[in-house]
């Protein structure tokens, strides 16, 4: 099984990605060198914080319309079987996620070698809910169907290369255009796409073999899961800054959270610090 890390970024998220790059050269053990995607005009930038974090890892260029950046990231990320031609199966990061722990391609599958895809109904979010709002209505109008379920519930989500493809030709078949054409005429209405929901609904809904289905429905579920599943990604949000405070309540050591800090420091303490404990933050 090869596995590899693949993330969309683009300059404005170049912060975040020094980190992530660092860290998962620092706790990363298992995987092929990761793979960064972004566009011709952030191609040199990119290099440089490869060389000086991850000099492993590739840097590939992916190129769209002007002006639709948002779309150009979807369509990479739903292109990686293109973009990480070695992989068997892809690990979705984002610029801004990091790993806080040791990070390998194991505990996020099954005893089968089938990947764990965490799902959760709308209903147990709550009709109105914001990611039902945010993309319920672009997955649907997508894949032609109903679809009772979000499937961005925590990254890394782990995809097997074979699911992208067949992915790209039913878009092309549903709707009689090109891939990357269609995804780009979503821009024009609610801009309401998700990667991951629509390779998630459509594996659900037509090749479920392919995953270890983790339901997060019922009441307790997500802690159940996150207890048989620790995951030692820790994910930010980007537009808010390495110095955002932090309101999520995650336990990143014993007696330690991430709730009250800052990225920033979360960094600093885990990533650079060396043993007399001086920063040494990129």
């Amino acid at each position: 099984m090869k596995a590899q890390v693949f993330v969309a970024s683009y300059a404005k998220d170049f912060p975040w990605l020094e980190h992530l790059l660092f860290s998962l050269k620092k706790f990363g053990t298992g995987f092929l060198p990761p793979v960064v995607c972004v566009a011709s005009e952030d191609y040199a930038g990119a290099l440089a914080i490869v060389a000086k974090n991850h000099p492993g890892a590739t840097v590939q260029v992916k190129d769209g319309r002007p002006g639709q950046g948002f779309m150009l990231a979807q369509i990479a990320m739903m292109s990686c079987d293109l973009l990480c031609p070695e992989a068997d199966f892809v690990f979705l990061l984002g610029s801004d996620c990091a790993a806080l722990g040791p990070f390998s391609p194991e505990p996020f599958f099954d005893g089968s070698g089938r990947p764990h895809l965490w799902f959760q109904s709308w209903e147990s979010m709550g009709v109105g809910s914001p990611p039902e709002k945010a993309w319920r209505a672009g997955t649907e109008r997508a894949l032609g169907f109903g679809v009772r379920h979000e499937y961005m519930r925590r990254l890394p989500i782990v995809y097997p290369t074979i699911l992208y493809p067949c992915l790209r030709h039913y878009l092309e078949h549903v709707h009689q255009m090109g891939f990357e054409d269609y995804i780009y005429t979503q821009d024009a209405k609610t801009n309401d796409i998700s990667e991951s929901n629509l390779l998630g609904a459509f594996a659900h809904r037509l090749m479920p073999w392919l995953f270890s289905w983790c339901d997060l429905s019922s009441p307790g579920a997500y802690e159940a899961y996150n207890k048989l599943q620790p995951n030692p990604i820790f994910q930010a949000w980007s537009h808010g800054g390495l110095d955002y405070i932090i309101d999520r309540d995650c336990e990143y050591a014993p007696g330690k959270t991430t709730k009250g800090t800052s990225a920033r420091k979360l960094f600093n303490e885990i990533l650079y610090a060396k043993p007399h404990g001086t920063e040494v933050t990129p």
